[in-house]
Order: C-alpha cells, then structure tokens, then sequence
C-alpha cells in the first residue's frame, strides 16, 4: 500500500538546540530500496548553515567541558531510556530508509542503548596518571581533557547504533558534536536527534547537519574550530578527509573498509562453519565493513563446506525488511546493486564459477540481489581484493595453513580475519600472524562485543579504536600538570 501524503516525514536541521531551516531551503528525498516509496524529506545543510551549527557546538563547549561528568552522564542515562520508548519506530524508520531486516534494525537500537549506558560509565573512569618526581617539593600528575568540537560523519549502513559510538564517546569526555549522517538515512537521524533533545542536554552540545557530503563533509573536514573528524565509511572518502583535514592539524579517526576472510583447516568443524560463514557473509546484505567476503579453504574440505553454505544459504529469505522472516533485504539503492552486479561480471570473466545466485531478483524490485557464491577464485582476482559491499562471497582454496594465512594477509586491508580449526597450535599462530585489528576463533567476521576495542589495520584504519574506552584515545589529550611546594 502506497503511503498518503500525511505519512511522509520531514526532516530539517538541527542546530544550537532547535530545529531550523531557510526560507530557500532545499530537500532531498528519502526512498525506500525495497518498494522506490518515498519515505519522506530532508534539509540540505548549506556552507553558512554548517558555520552555524560549528559556531554552536563551539560556544557550547566552554560550558560542556566543565560540566561534571556525572552530570553528562546523566544525560546519557536518560537518553538510553528514552531510546527504549522509541525503539521501534526507530527501527522501523532505519528499515524504511536503508532495507535491513527489521530484526536487525531493532537490534541496533538496542547497540545505541547499551552504547549510551557504557559510556555513561565510562565517564566515572576517565583516569589520569600520578607521576614520581624527580625533585623534591613537587607533584606532577597528568589529566585528560576534551578537545572542543568533533565532527562525526557516519554511513548509512548502521545508521544510529555508528553515531552512538561517536558521540556518546565525545561527549561524555566533554566534546561538543556537529553530526553529518550519510543522506540515506538521514530521517532515521532525525529520531535520533529527537531523543537527544529530549534528553534534555544543552543546546548547541549536539547538531544534526543533513545533507551533501560535498558541502557539509568537505567544510567540515576544512573548518578551524573542528578540532576531531571521525568517520566511518570507505576507504577512498577517508583518505580524503585525512588529507583535507591536515592543513588544520585536526586529529582525525578513520575506520574504513575490509576484505574481510573466514579461514577454515581440514580440522574444523565444517558445519560451525558454515553456519558464521553465511551469517557473516549475508546479514545486512553483506552490507558492512566486517562481512566476510571470502572463504579461504583447504583443498580437501572445500567440496564440503561448500554444499553446507550453498545449502544454508537457500535457506534465507529475501525481500522487503518490514515482512515476517526476511533475513535478507534489499541494496540500500540502484547503484549498489549495479556495482554488485559488475563485481560479479567481473569475476566470472576472471575465471570464477557462480555456485549459486549470481543474479538480480527483478521480480522483487530494482534494489534486490542474490545472495552469491562464486567458487574458483584465485587470490589475485578482482573479487578477492576489492570491497563490494554486497552480498557476495568468494571461495579460495589452499594447501595449508600457510598458504590461507598468506592470502588472508594479501589485499590493502586489515579489519576482521576468523578461522575455524580444532588446533590450538594453529588458532594460537592465526591470532599473532593475522593482520587484522579482529581476530575471532572460530565465530563469523563480525560478531564485536561493548567494551572491545574495534578498528581496523592498514587501509582499513588509521590506528584508532571505537566502542571501548580506547576511543577516549581520540576525544581527549594528555596534559601534564606540575606543582611545587
């Protein structure tokens, strides 16, 4: 059933506290992937309205980071009870927007919640450090203190529960944030602002900016008084940023792709296997920077595992994310899936065999694709090096632990590397000689944990860590105070 007029929802700015817009203010339309409904509208942020919203969170950062951390605690805490009340018309908004199944849009919701209630308690452990003096009649210590104001650009892949890890972060260390969603999913960071407000914290401490990544993401990546850029996203806007952002010295936080791999030895359980192979590989389409996109095998138990992924594999429904049992949902847009589309092209012309899908599902809709198996692959291949973004997996085989290490280790990135094995002498070498910041035993490419430090190795980051309370690493500076008596 087509949407009335009434349902539609509109989405403006966010800034010092209040939602505004221009009088010549353009919009730009939300759709959904699954039904090409429209969803709803959404402000354009232009260069001056990104001024005002840097200017706000820059006056609100003197208060901010003098207030008491319990207070900006309490803030969070309230924030998290608010986020339960509108879990699920968050959820069903993110599920709208980019197609996720609702199961998993509810899901990252709960992230946000738990994200909120961790950081809050993060803030009672924001240490510092007593220093031994080398004189006497002194004391040196050395305290955290916040930046100012940190610009967080988020992708639309995990619309809310990637935010959440960002801001909460900063302003729980006293930072003040001016928000740039990707325009995918700008409605659902709408909510999301909503429920800040709601929460009561001061104005201009939080700032939606909605809108171009051109104008918004480049002036904020430029702006003197944005002291942090963290963003997540693909590795080519990333280096970007870093190189735009260098001229300010800002500190930037980079978490960026994967060519993310599953290793399986002739020793593993073949069924456990399969089952993180499939579930890493497929869950929001394949959609996210830690989906397992290649499976390195060794020779004699790739036949077998192949049939038990083939076979659970058939098992996931497709189609729109809001219906009964979908696992899988549509390409957040048209373009994605016709990048899907030349991947796999490309990969058949280099040699690979399509073990199963391989195809656009037309009769679905315009944004729909196969859950893919593509077996014959060599390392070097196309499709064993670039991210697709999809929902898309390639299978490798080797002779042995050496070799599947080797090819692990053999693309620009490093974020999330599995291996399934009974041998603790090979899931031992396997977590000091993957060159990934993940490393999971026996488990799927993407299943982190509150509190674990997450981020990725060479092209696939740049150092920092999110989720745990290493990403104070970013938001906040060391100074060292030192008193004679």
């Amino acid at each position: 059933m087509s949407q009335t007029k009434t349902e539609l929802l509109q989405g403006n700015l966010y800034i010092n506290g209040e939602w505004v817009s221009e009088e010549e203010q353009t919009y730009f339309e939300s759709i959904n992937p699954a039904t090409q409904e429209l969803v709803g509208t959404c402000a354009a942020a232009t260069a001056s309205q990104v001024d005002d919203a840097v200017k706000a969170a820059s006056t609100a950062y003197s208060h901010w980071k003098n207030t008491s951390i319990p207070e900006r605690a309490a803030f969070l805490t309230k924030a998290a009870e608010l986020f339960e009340d509108r879990k699920e018309e968050l959820a069903q908004v993110m599920t709208k927007e980019m197609g996720k199944p609702l199961t998993e849009s509810i899901g990252e919701v709960g992230v946000v919640i738990a994200t909120a209630q961790y950081m809050a308690g993060e803030g009672r452990r924001l240490f510092g450090e007593i220093v031994p003096a080398g004189f006497p009649d002194r004391d040196i210590k050395m305290v955290r203190e916040p930046l100012g104001v940190v610009a967080c650009i988020t992708p639309w892949n995990f619309p809310v529960s990637l935010a959440s890890y960002k801001m909460f972060a900063a302003l729980i260390a006293g930072n003040t944030v001016v928000w740039k969603p990707a325009s995918e999913v700008a409605l659902s960071a709408k909510i999301f602002m909503e429920v800040l407000h709601a929460a009561g914290l001061p104005k201009g401490t939080i700032n939606l900016l909605t809108g171009s990544g051109r104008i918004v993401g480049q002036k904020l990546a430029t702006h003197s008084e944005v002291k942090i850029i963290s963003f997540t996203g693909s590795t080519e806007v990333g280096q970007q940023l870093a190189e735009m952002s260098s001229k300010t010295l800002k500190r930037i936080s980079l978490e960026l792709g994967g060519k993310n791999a599953v290793i399986v030895l002739k020793d593993a359980d073949l069924d456990k296997a399969a089952e993180g192979i499939v579930k890493s590989a497929f869950t929001t389409t394949g959609q996210r920077c830690t989906a397992a996109s290649r499976v390195i095998v060794e020779r004699s138990v790739k036949e077998e595992l192949l049939k038990k992924v083939i076979a659970l594999t058939k098992e996931m429904k497709i189609g729109n994310g809001l219906e009964q049992g979908v696992v899988i949902g549509p390409l957040v847009n048209e373009q994605q899936c016709r990048l899907v589309e030349n991947y796999v092209q490309k990969a058949v012309e280099e040699g690979g065999n399509i073990a199963l899908g391989g195809h656009a599902l037309s009769e679905l809709g315009t944004c729909y694709y196969m859950a893919t198996i593509i077996d014959n692959v060599s390392s070097n291949h196309t499709i064993a090096q670039e991210e697709i973004f999809g929902p898309v997996l390639a299978f490798i085989e080797v002779d042995g632990y050496e070799e599947a290490m080797s090819v692990n280790n053999g693309t620009m990135y490093g974020l999330s590397t599995s291996i399934y094995t009974s041998s603790l002498h090979y899931a031992s070498r396997a977590a000091k000689d993957a060159v990934s910041g993940l490393v999971y035993i026996n488990n799927g490419t993407s299943n982190a944990e509150m509190g674990v430090a997450f981020g990725g190795m060479k092209m696939s980051g740049n150092g920092h860590r999110e989720v745990s309370h290493h990403a104070f690493d970013v938001m906040t500076e060391w100074k060292s105070v030192y008193t004679n008596y």
